[in-house]
């Protein structure tokens, strides 16, 4: 085993400081998959009395809603909606993806991409995974993404490769998704996300029916 560290870091769902006794330093990792660790305290400990003190991550607070078809300008650029102006001028990150089989962009800023990043690592140590495992999947993530900047006048270059795979033609539906948006094609989106395609999922939650 390991020598422990002075210095640990504990993962828990616990909403109050816990101590430890004086005699030990103890680590604990709770094994709990498919929780975000937007949903968890991040806690410190050092050795003796010393309370965990909750550190809370940043989070972004941008968040994208609703969905909107537009055409892509002559030079293959999208009009952000309006509603979206704070993205307006900013750098993105954009990462080539699938949902329900059909080829999607996700649009993160720098910001939401980094927070993204960190919780992977998060849910990865979470689940007592090998650092090089985890090292490895967001080598492949950060892989298929590339950089793009909204205009002043807020529009979003597709690149030629990504329209392509995409098969666009002269629009695109542009789909919030609260702390990142997508880029569908227009009837692809309609197949995934019509209200039969996620009935059962409502049936659950509902939001809609």
């Amino acid at each position: 085993m390991r020598k422990k560290r002075e210095r640990m870091q504990v993962f828990c769902r616990l909403r109050t400081p816990i101590s430890f006794p004086s005699d030990r330093i103890l680590k604990i990792i709770l094994c709990l998959p498919k929780f975000s660790v937007d949903f968890w305290s991040v806690l410190e400990c050092t050795g003796g009395d010393a309370k965990c003190t909750k550190r809370m991550e940043s989070v972004s607070t941008e968040l994208f809603t609703g969905n909107v078809t537009r055409k892509l300008d002559p030079k293959s650029r999208l009009a952000i909606p309006a509603g979206w102006r704070s993205v307006q001028g900013a750098e993105l990150t954009i990462l080539e993806a699938s949902s329900d089989g059909f080829p999607i962009l996700k649009c993160f800023t720098r910001e939401a991409f980094a927070e993204k990043i960190a919780n992977i690592r998060a849910q990865g140590e979470a689940r007592c995974m090998a650092p090089g495992e985890i090292d490895r999947y967001i080598g492949f993530i950060a892989g298929r993404c590339f950089p793009a900047e909204v205009s002043s006048q807020g529009k979003l270059l597709i690149p030629k490769a990504q329209r392509e795979n995409l098969k666009l033609t002269e629009t695109a539906t542009v789909v919030g998704r609260g702390p990142h948006f997508e880029i569908w094609e227009p009837e692809n989106f309609k197949v995934a996300n019509s209200p039969a395609a996620v009935a059962d999922m409502d049936k659950i939650f509902n939001m809609i029916s």
